[in-house]
């Protein structure tokens, strides 16, 4: 049986908005204050030289555990919060999964994400039933007494990626590759997912760029990537859209 693997970013490609948001609200914490600071020191770090500046978010996430509103956060609290993301997820979301699977049922399909973002938060989401893996920042939370995190585990920067891609290719293949960059569907959508995919689609695998229909603007900023993917696609997951016809379309020809 042929094995496909499906690779998703999170924020955007999934859902619209940031899924980190779902803790700062449920905490207290102006959303929209929070993610102007972190650009705000980000563009202070790019002006310095600083390439990678996605850890700006993640040192600001640690500010607020150490000493703000997120003091005493857990990772059992974390994944109860992440059934917030529901309720942002894109139209035909979480059924596509398994849809998409029953209209290929002579395919054996992979699904997996690899964000920028907090795994805890997403394992809590009706996302996770579906997933063989999810990349995203994690947390010891066992260096001291108590439940609450006590620091920064591992990071899923953008650099970060394409390792990720590599590793969920490699499976549990011990001679070759169990799920070959050729025949895997990378989906992001935006400069974040850029170095992805290049990578995929440079290895003959196929780079899918979504964005929102609904917002203004969306449809322009995702034909910047248009030399870097292979389609470019409203991000409705509602089986007959056009997205659903493209991956159909795609798996029957792997």
């Amino acid at each position: 049986m042929k094995k496909i693997a499906l690779v998703f970013d999170a924020d955007n490609t999934l859902m619209r908005g940031y899924h980190p948001s779902a803790i700062l609200e449920k905490r207290g914490i102006d959303v929209n204050e929070f993610w102007k600071k972190v650009t705000s020191l980000q563009d202070k770090e790019k002006a310095k030289g600083e390439s990678n500046v996605e850890i700006v978010y993640l040192a600001m996430l640690m500010h607020e555990i150490r000493y703000g509103k997120l003091k005493g956060l857990t990772i059992k609290e974390l994944k109860e919060t992440g059934k917030e993301i529901d309720k942002i997820l894109y139209k035909g979301l979480p059924e596509f999964f398994d849809k998409l699977r029953k209209n290929n049922e002579d395919k054996h399909i992979s699904y997996n994400i690899v964000s920028v973002g907090i795994k805890p938060l997403l394992e809590g989401s009706s996302l996770a039933k579906y997933m063989d893996r999810i990349f995203g920042y994690t947390f010891f939370d066992d260096l001291t007494e108590g439940e609450g995190i006590d620091e920064i585990k591992s990071t899923s920067s953008t650099a970060e990626k394409i390792p990720a891609i590599v590793s969920i290719s490699y499976g549990k293949g011990i001679e070759e590759f169990e799920y070959p960059i050729k025949e895997m569907i990378y989906f992001g959508d935006g400069e974040t997912d850029r170095p992805a995919f290049k990578f995929v689609k440079k290895r003959n695998g196929i780079a899918i760029c979504v964005y929102d229909p609904d917002k203004q603007g969306a449809k322009e900023y995702a034909m910047k990537l248009k030399e870097d993917v292979n389609y470019i696609l409203p991000a409705d997951y509602t089986e007959g859209s056009e997205l659903w016809n493209t991956v159909n379309e795609i798996i029957k020809k792997l």
